[in-house]
């Protein structure tokens, strides 16, 4: 088991371009809200049927995905990597969420959310960071074709969060930025993994004994 844990780690290729330009987004994205007004302006858009059928129903279909995949495929290595994803995701977003609450840029506390004063953890939205990760988890390991329903789902989830004012358009953004790094990190193809040799193998016991 231990050696099947290393190999999921082990055999992720992190593209490291894309893994920085998620740190840049994320950066970028930390200082708002600002002082906007349009932050504290309550949207009318929350109570439509699209934003209900997304909040209640929709937003679950990236993460069944992500958990069904591997478990139908009977993919060890894909099973293992999503708890990697799940632990680091969560511990990421409630991290920063706790870590920036109480910040003041331009007179307005990060961790306020539209319309709410008193509220807290606006900055990152976790709803988004776990269908961002879902996205880059499943694409990646079983095919580009999984985008099709992933990213409309993953855009109406934040869409969503925005028009319910439960948080800032940055926030959202950055939580979306906080799931695909984190998916980045811990995520390898499938098709690649194929090529080598796994935990179990014949050839790999007869090397090991």
């Amino acid at each position: 088991m231990w050696n099947l844990m290393k190999q999921a780690y082990t055999r992720v290729q992190r593209p490291r371009w894309f893994i920085f330009a998620c740190l840049i987004g994320i950066m970028l994205s930390l200082p708002y809200p600002t002082d906007l007004q349009s932050y504290r302006t309550p949207r009318t858009d929350g109570n439509s049927s699209l934003v209900r059928v997304t909040e209640n129903y929709l937003r679950f279909t990236n993460t069944i995905a992500q958990v069904a995949l591997p478990i139908l495929l009977k993919d060890k290595i894909g099973m293992i990597q999503l708890v990697y994803v799940g632990i680091s995701g969560t511990v990421a977003t409630h991290g920063l969420k706790r870590l920036v609450d109480k910040w003041e840029i331009w007179g307005t506390r990060l961790g306020e959310r539209p319309s709410r004063p008193g509220s807290k953890h606006n900055m990152p939205s976790g709803h988004s960071s776990l269908a961002s990760s879902a996205v880059y988890f499943v694409s990646r390991r079983y095919g580009f074709k999984h985008l099709l329903y992933l990213v409309p789902i993953l855009l109406l989830t934040m869409y969503a969060r925005v028009a319910l004012n439960d948080h800032t358009v940055t926030a959202v953004i950055a939580g979306a930025l906080v799931g695909l790094l984190m998916a980045a990190i811990f995520t390898s193809d499938r098709m690649k993994d194929r090529m080598l040799p796994t935990v179990g193998d014949a050839s790999t016991e007869r090397e090991n004994s």
